[in-house]
């Protein structure tokens, strides 16, 4: 997922023991208000 106001990808998944985890990486984009919390492909896709 990005978050289009930072902007950031996020990706969650479960660790062994059950636990959420969660990498996130800061995006060299500009930031876009806008966009909301959307897949990766679609902030790939802004025109």
């Amino acid at each position: 997922m990005v978050f289009g106001w930072m902007p950031a990808l996020s990706i969650y998944f479960k660790d062994p023991d059950g636990h959420s985890i969660e990498f996130i990486s800061i995006l060299d984009d500009t930031p876009d208000r806008s966009f909301g919390v959307r897949p990766f492909s679609e902030w790939q896709a802004r025109a």
